[in-house]
C-alpha cells in the first residue's frame, strides 16, 4: 500500500507539472493567433484578457468570439487543463496526508 501511495504522488505531481505546461504553451499560442489575426503584440493585456476570459461565463468580446469559433479543440484542452491545475494539488495534500497518517511512510 506504501508503494501505490507513492505512486498515486508522484503520478499527481506530473500531472500537475503537465498541466501548468499546457495552460502556458497554449495561451502562448492562441495570443500568437489573436496578434497575427487582430494586429499588435502577442503580449498585450487585451489578448490576455481574452484568453482569460475563454471557457468561463464572462462576457464574450471579439476576440474570444474568433478563439471559440476558430480554435475549439485547444480551448477545451485549455478548460481541462484549468480544471487540473485546480484539483491536482488538492489530490497531493491527501495523497500526503494518507502516507503520513494512515500509511506512515515518513
Amino acid at each position: 500500500m506504501i508503494v501505490a501511495g507513492w505512486i498515486v504522488l508522484g503520478v499527481t505531481g506530473f500531472t500537475l507539472v503537465l498541466a501548468a505546461q499546457m495552460r502556458m504553451l497554449i495561451s502562448v499560442s492562441l495570443r500568437r493567433a489573436l496578434a497575427e489575426k487582430f494586429g499588435g503584440d502577442y503580449r498585450d493585456a487585451i489578448y490576455r484578457a481574452a484568453i482569460a476570459a475563454v471557457g468561463t461565463s464572462a462576457e464574450i468580446g471579439e476576440h474570444t468570439a474568433w478563439l471559440a469559433k476558430t480554435y475549439p479543440a485547444p480551448i477545451s484542452h485549455l478548460r481541462l487543463a484549468r480544471r487540473v491545475t485546480y484539483t491536482a494539488p488538492m489530490a497531493i495534500l491527501l495523497s500526503l496526508a494518507y502516507l503520513r497518517f494512515i500509511a506512515r511512510a515518513f
